[in-house]
């Protein structure tokens, strides 16, 4: 949708939309979809399900795809310092890093020594700067979801326009400046904060659910 909305509506030139806001349209869909379905669910097995998926995508996308960010970065600042990047360097570079996310030094999560070698399977990693992108364009596209459904709620559609007309933009403009007249500012955390808002209220929904616990 989005690159058919900006074929129509840019020339050329500016037609292709900037990495920044490249997975917006996809992740906005996901995100209505599945309140859609949530909406249409018969049962809570089938709530349990969507719910799931979904907690699963926000931690995958909000948390993995950032540490996958983190260990790019530092992939190449090794190359920049003239370190060599062996194998074995890249796989306990990583394994600090899935062990730091996880909390293994905590005890939170047991992370073993075999998770290091698991950089050398993900195709992003040998190509230029990408993953980082997953997380801000999720986090926006949770912002516009939730900002479309209010208003739907309301009777309007002023934030689905929005959507649209940023979809529509193409590389007409900074991705900042897109975003922020689609209604989402970037450079505040509150597009964070609403993204955190959205993981929690699910595990809410979750833990309703779900039968308590047996008292220790």
């Amino acid at each position: 949708m989005h690159t058919l909305l900006a074929g129509e509506s840019q020339p050329f030139a500016t037609s292709s939309y900037a990495i920044f806001v490249a997975e917006i349209a996809s992740t906005l869909n996901e995100n209505l979809l599945v309140h859609r379905a949530l909406s249409e669910a018969r049962n809570n097995h089938e709530r349990l399900a969507l719910l799931g998926q979904r907690l699963e995508s926000l931690r995958t996308t909000l948390f993995r795809q950032t540490m996958f960010a983190e260990f790019e970065l530092g992939i190449h600042e090794r190359a920049e310092k003239g370190e060599a990047l062996t194998g074995e360097a890249l796989s306990a570079a990583y394994l600090e890093l899935v062990r730091r996310y996880t909390g293994h030094d905590q005890g939170i999560c047991n992370v073993p020594e075999l998770y290091g070698d698991e950089w050398s399977f993900v195709p992003h990693f040998y190509y230029d700067f990408y993953v980082y992108q997953y997380a801000t364009s999720l986090i926006a596209s949770t912002a516009l979801s939730k900002a479309i459904l209010d208003d739907e709620a309301r009777g309007g559609t002023a934030a689905r326009d929005r959507t649209l007309a940023l979809l529509s933009a193409g590389g007409s403009d900074f991705p900042g400046n897109l975003l922020a007249q689609a209604g989402v500012d970037l450079t505040t955390s509150a597009p964070f904060r609403a993204a955190m808002q959205e993981m929690n209220a699910v595990m809410t929904q979750i833990e309703a659910i779900l039968p308590a616990p047996p008292a220790k």
